[in-house]
Formats: structure tokens, sequence, C-alpha cells
């Protein structure tokens, strides 16, 4: 996986849905120049759609200029290669892409499926909306001053990339959302996509936290992001607690150093 460049599809891909997913499942895959090879039943299996729907998707990426065949098919003609345009992830002066559900002309709208092409549908996260808040279709945006910093579905999706074999997150309520963004705003070295895509791969680490252990007459440990943003357990991870076995006699490291032993 390369969090580079998962990084620069967040910031710098201006879609969303189907295709967003897709970009993001071959950056998983992808070197730090933005290559890979993925079959296209994989492709289909990691966003969650039919290997039918996987094609038509990752044409679409390639009509747009997103991404760019540079080989024929390997592996007995399963994959093909990959290029990610990475000069075409770079987010405008002044801020990231439009999310404002204007899609730029030559971008494929995920929104009005193709004449004859079925609408595909990616992970979604509802956000519980408060007692008091009435439900509108088009609600207008929050003001500026009032925005949250956190991208709290940026995140999620993350989340899910990163270590989908936790909890999905289906309802992310108002109180779920202030641990999330109590962790955001704690250190300023937490505030970007980067860290958290490290952070959740550091997670994925963990054969307990990963469901890959357990004690005899127990159930496996199941992750949840609620469950790791909550501070006591956010605390444990980054002081090393869960972090496999050594498998020969080593050095004890402090908080410090557990903490991700430099991988973030």
């Amino acid at each position: 996986m390369s969090v580079k460049i998962l990084s620069m599809v967040w910031e710098g891909y201006p879609g969303g849905g189907s295709e967003l997913l897709a970009l993001l499942a071959l950056a998983d895959w992808s070197d730090d120049d933005g290559r890979c090879y993925p079959s296209m039943a994989s492709i289909g299996r990691k966003t969650r759609l039919s290997e039918k729907q996987a094609r038509r998707v990752v044409h679409s990426l390639e009509e747009a200029g997103f991404l760019r065949v540079t080989g024929g098919q390997t592996g007995g003609g399963m994959s093909r290669r990959y290029q990610i345009a990475l000069d075409r992830l770079t987010p405008p002066a002044g801020g990231r892409a439009p999310t404002d559900g204007r899609v730029p002309a030559g971008v494929p709208n995920p929104s009005r499926p193709r004449e004859g092409t079925p609408p595909t549908h990616g992970r979604r996260t509802v956000s519980e909306p408060s007692k008091n808040r009435q439900l509108i279709a088009d609600e207008p945006p929050v003001s500026s001053k009032a925005a949250d910093p956190c991208p709290h579905q940026a995140i999620i999706d993350l989340y899910h990339q990163t270590l989908p074999t936790g909890r999905q997150v289906r309802i992310w309520s108002d109180t779920r959302k202030a641990k999330l963004r109590a962790r955001w705003k704690e250190d300023p070295k937490r505030q970007s996509l980067e860290w958290w895509g490290k952070f959740f791969g550091y997670i994925a680490e963990s054969d307990f936290l990963t469901g890959k252990t357990a004690s005899a007459g127990r159930r496996p440990f199941e992750l949840g992001l609620e469950w790791i943003v909550s501070p006591e357990n956010f605390a444990k991870i980054l002081e090393g607690k869960y972090e496999n076995a050594p498998t020969a006699p080593a050095v004890i490291a402090g908080p410090a150093d557990a903490m991700f032993r430099g991988v973030i």
C-alpha cells in the first residue's frame, strides 16, 4: 500500500462514488509511483462491485484521464498494468478538489449512470442527525466558521480500506464524531489523512486487534472505529500495548519508541 498515493487520491480526485472507491483500491495496490497490476476480479472484490461493473468504472477512469494502461495482460491474461495519473491528482490552489457535488468536465459523475448501465453503490456511512435537526434533502452548507475541520467520511473510508476485517461503520453519530474530532485536534501531526493511513496500517499489523488470535473459549477480538478513537483505547494503541510479541529477545522500548516504531 502506498499511503502517499492514497492521500493524493483523497485530496486530488474531484469525483466520488464507485469511481473514487476504485481509484482508492488501485492506490492501495500501487507503489509510490502509482503503478499497479490487479486483476479485474480483484478490483471488483475490493470495491464490492461485480466484475462487469468494475470494468465499467475502470474504463470511466481511463476515459477521464485518471488512469492509464501501461502494459498488456499478465498472470495468465488476468491482470493488466495500470498507472494512476498523478499529474491529474493535484488539488487546485487554495484547497481540496470541489466537494459540493459538482464534477468538472471530463470526470465521470457517479450520480448519473450511463444509459443502460445499472447504478453502482459504494459503501456509505449515515451520519445520525441530532434530535432537533429536521431532515432536509438539500440542506444548505454550514458556514465556514462552524464547519467541522475533521474529515470524518475520508477517515471512515480509509479505515474500511485498511482494516476490512473490522466492523463496518454504518451510523456515525454526534457522539462518535466528537471522539474522532477530539483525536484529530489533539495533535497537529494527526491533522492529515496520511497520518491516519499510517496509523490504520500500524493497527493492521496487530494480530490481536485484527482478530487473528483468541484465548481458549473466547471469540476473537472484533475491531471498530469508535473503539479505536475512544481516548483510553487510542492511548493504549499509541503506547504499543497491542503490538505482536517479539519472536526473539529485544530491548524494551519506552512509550515514545513503541509509538509506531518510526512508522508514524
